[in-house]
This record gives structure tokens, C-alpha cells and sequence, in this order.
């Protein structure tokens, strides 16, 4: 089976061509690259928010120093490939969140934990009403960005792959509303062992509830990836053997 309105010589080919330009585009090829972004954008909102705060910086100001990081990051990402970087704006965005829900309000110890929460059940929220409300859902930026090289053929293949194939976009919808589920969870119970706990109690466990949550999520991101694909395959296959109907496989009639 096919995409509607494609014919079964143009899905091979849509299939072909990205086949080939993944090929060429490989994740390992950007690996470094992306890492490095990453650590700059991550760290070094953290390094930067270190300095102006050791410097005696308020810490409004350190909050908004430490947001530049990202907006590096999605420079460097542009000079790379000459494209916008949806996951550089998302992390910024994440950023400045975190920024803004630390600085307001109380800082009490459990009311910071707490904030944790918040902000944690506010990213996942917006991951999953982009699947709703956004042209593409947040987490497609994230795999173009690291399951390609990060040069802008690379991550325009992803580009092709959301308009060719309806499985591809079903799995990132369902990975999108799994991740979202999960932290939420993990905030809400998280939350609800800070309110029954010691401070210390329940910091820990907001050291470890995300990252169980993390690797749960990892999971069900495999589980759904390796079963879109095999679907993937399948519809290529019965492509190819209506393409081809002398192929093994096909009937006489190519039905």
C-alpha cells in the first residue's frame, strides 16, 4: 500500500531517493558535531549562569545570560547547514521556561523541587499539544536534527520522508504523546512524594524518577520506531510488486 494520490513507480522512487540520501547523510556522520551543539547549548547555559552568578550577578541576570547559550548554538547550527534549527529554538525556548519559573516567586527548598515539576510537566505539555496544534510536532525537529548528519541535505531528508510517508509521521505522533505521558506521570508523582517526604527524600527522587522516566520512554521509542519500520518495509514491498508485478512474490494480475 501506498501514499493516496501516489503511484506505485513514484513511491519506489520517493523511497529510493531517500533510501540513497540517508545513506549519504548518516547520523554518524554528525554525531560529533551534534554532541557538541548539544554541550553548548546545555552546558553552556549552565557554565555561563555559573560565571555571572560567581561574578555577583543577580540572579535574573544570570538566568538571561545563561539563555544566550542556546541562541549560539542555533548560529552555529545555521552556519552548518543554512537552516533553521526547530530543536535549537525548542531548547532555548525549554531555557528561558526554566529560567523564568526558578526566578519567580518563592525559592524555598520544596518549592524549588516543586518547580522542577512544573517545569518539567510545562515542556511535556507543549511536546504533546504540538502534535495538536503545530504544523509538526516538537519532537520531529529533534530527529531531524540528530538522526541526520545536521547539513542541510541531511536534514531536509527528513523534510521528505514527513511528506512521503504517513507511517513516519503516525510514529512521531505516537512517540510525541508517549514521551509526554511519561513525564508527566513522572512529574505528578514526583511531585506527590515531595509533598509527603523530607526535603531531602524528595530530592532524590527527583534526581531518579526522570531518569527511570527516561529510559522507559527510550524504550517505548524503540518499540514503536522498529515496529513503524518493518510497516515501512511492508508498504515498500508491496510497492515494488505493483511496480514490478513479474517480481516473486506478485501475482500475475499485479493485484
Amino acid at each position: 500500500m501506498h501514499e493516496a494520490g501516489t503511484t506505485p513507480a513514484v513511491a519506489v522512487a520517493q523511497r529510493e531517493e531517500i533510501e540513497r540520501e540517508m545513506a549519504a547523510h548518516p547520523a554518524r556522520k554528525g554525531m560529533v558535531f551534534n554532541v557538541a551543539v548539544t554541550v553548548l547549548e546545555v552546558g553552556g547555559a549552565i557554565a555561563v549562569f555559573r560565571v555571572v552568578k560567581n561574578s555577583g550577578g543577580s540572579d535574573v541576570g544570570a538566568y538571561l545570560a545563561g539563555s544566550v547559550a542556546p541562541i549560539v548554538g542555533a548560529g552555529v547550527v545555521w552556519i552548518r547547514a543554512r537552516k533553521f534549527s526547530g530543536a535549537s529554538a525548542a531548547i532555548f525556548a525549554f531555557t528561558v521556561l526554566s529560567a523564568l519559573v526558578a526566578i519567580a516567586g518563592s525559592t524555598a527548598p520544596k518549592v524549588l523541587l516543586y518547580k522542577d515539576c512544573g517545569v518539567t510537566a510545562a515542556i511535556e505539555l507543549i511536546f504533546g499539544l504540538s502534535c495538536l496544534f503545530a504544523p509538526r510536532p516538537v519532537l520531529f525537529y529533534f530527529a531531524q536534527r540528530y538522526g541526520t548528519d545536521g547539513t542541510r541535505e541531511g536534514m531536509a531528508v527528513f523534510d521528505k520522508m514527513w511528506m512521503a510517508y504517513a507511517g513516519f509521521r503516525r510514529s512521531l505522533y505516537l512517540i510525541s504523546i508517549a514521551w509526554a505521558s511519561i513525564f508527566l506521570l513522572q512529574a505528578g508523582v514526583t511531585a506527590a512524594i515531595i509533598a509527603a517526604t523530607p526535603f531531602s527524600t524528595g530530592y532524590n527522587y527527583d534526581q531518579i524518577l526522570p531518569i527511570v522516566a527516561f529510559v522507559l520512554a527510550m524504550a517505548i521509542t524503540a518499540v514503536l520506531s522498529a515496529r513503524a519500520k518493518k510497516e515501512g518495509q511492508a508498504r515498500s514491498r508491496e510497492a515494488e510488486m505493483s511496480h514490478h508485478p513479474g517480481a516473486p512474490g506478485a501475482s500475475p494480475t499485479g493485484t
